[in-house]
């Protein structure tokens, strides 16, 4: 008799105790849901914050090529390609007329993504943040010259026509390296400094094209130092560290 009654209450011991593990796991599975919620809906605010970011950015950058060219710097060439004072002087001096043509450039661009970093970009220190503006900057430029080469496609064979593309791409690797170059200069303390080398190295790299047609050397040649320095700027831009949370793994 005893024993039965042991047991019977072994056996109600034991089924309360399975209770109360059921109802402490039930505790402990809601706290995990509710802490999965809470993370998913964390990460889900600051993706959206990222995603603004980086549309944000990504529209300046193109927003700077289209003020720094569209609107300044073509503008104003095609009005000094009017004048006979320009022409004769790009007959008699062709090389200098060329590179003052290829500075501009760098005077343009690099000075209004300068503008751009100084006034509206104040927060913006990463090297990912850079890459972003350098993005929309090169995207817009080839938005532009295939709408002004469209008319002419029909006519290119298909070695020039993925020549050109291979110059977009080299192009894009050459203004995010500029973007990430002037943001250097500010992470640094050294923005001017750091101007002045985007300028130079932005007209050095334009600077090709005149020389080009001047000396007759070949696309193989043109090409070839283009795709050097790019890759040197893909060098620069993995090694380089700035300022800022989301660089330094990119």
């Amino acid at each position: 008799m005893c024993i039965n009654l042991f047991i019977i209450f072994i056996k109600i011991k034991f089924y309360i105790y399975l209770n109360i593990i059921k109802i402490r796991s039930k505790k402990l599975t809601r706290r995990k849901n509710n802490a999965i919620v809470y993370l998913e809906i964390c990460l889900n605010r600051k993706f959206v914050r990222d995603v603004k970011k980086f549309l944000k950015l990504f529209l300046l950058g193109m927003l700077c090529f289209a003020i720094s060219q569209l609107c300044l710097r073509l503008p104003i060439l095609k009005l000094l390609n009017n004048s006979l004072l320009i022409y004769n002087f790009q007959i008699l001096y062709p090389l200098l007329h060329g590179f003052i043509l290829s500075l501009s450039a760098g005077i343009f661009e690099e000075g209004c993504r300068f503008i751009f970093k100084d006034k509206f970009l104040k927060e913006s220190k990463s090297k990912l943040d850079a890459t972003i503006f350098g993005l929309g900057y090169g995207l817009i430029e080839v938005i532009y010259v295939f709408a002004i080469s469209f008319s002419s496609l029909n006519l290119m064979t298909n070695s020039e026509f993925f020549l050109g593309i291979y110059e977009r791409i080299l192009a894009m690797i050459f203004h995010i390296g500029m973007t990430v170059l002037i943001w250097t200069g500010f992470a640094r303390n050294k923005k001017y400094k750091y101007l002045i080398l985007a300028i130079m190295m932005h007209g050095i790299f334009d600077y090709l094209i005149p020389l080009k047609y001047i000396f007759d050397f070949s696309n193989f040649m043109l090409y070839g130092i283009w795709t050097a320095i790019c890759v040197f700027i893909l060098l620069f831009i993995v090694n380089i560290k700035l300022g800022g949370i989301s660089n330094e793994k990119f």
